[in-house]
Formats: structure tokens, sequence, C-alpha cells
């Protein structure tokens, strides 16, 4: 039994770490790149919403200079 303990530890011992961290990298490039869509994204709405906002006060600054012609 302890032979084969000793077996597998050796096995994983010459096993590289390389995959292993080029595994974690990928995983936290991909977290990191859905995280940054996201935030594009909010950005983007917030953007539009904010055009929204100003065309509709300029409707209503252009109603109000109407109204007192």
């Amino acid at each position: 039994m302890l032979k084969q303990k000793e077996l597998r530890f050796q096995e994983l011992a010459m096993l590289s770490v390389n995959p292993l961290l080029r595994n974690i990298h990928q995983w936290w490039l991909q977290r990191a790149e859905h995280h940054y869509l996201i935030c594009a994204d909010v950005e983007e709405k917030r953007a539009r919403e904010a055009q929204q906002n100003v065309a509709y006060y300029q409707k209503r600054a252009a109603m109000a200079r109407s109204a007192r012609l």
C-alpha cells in the first residue's frame, strides 16, 4: 500500500504545472472579459438614457418657447 502511494506521488510530482496554470489564466481572462463586457453594456445603456433625457428636456424647452410666442 505504501509503495502505491509513493508511486502515485512520484507520478504527480513529475507532472508539469504549466497546463494547470494555463487553465487558471484562461479562466481568469474569460472572467475578466465577461465582466468588462457587462460594464460596457451598462455604460452604453446609461449613455442612451442620458441622450433620451437630453432630447426630452430639449423638447420641453422648445414647447415652453413656442407657448410664450
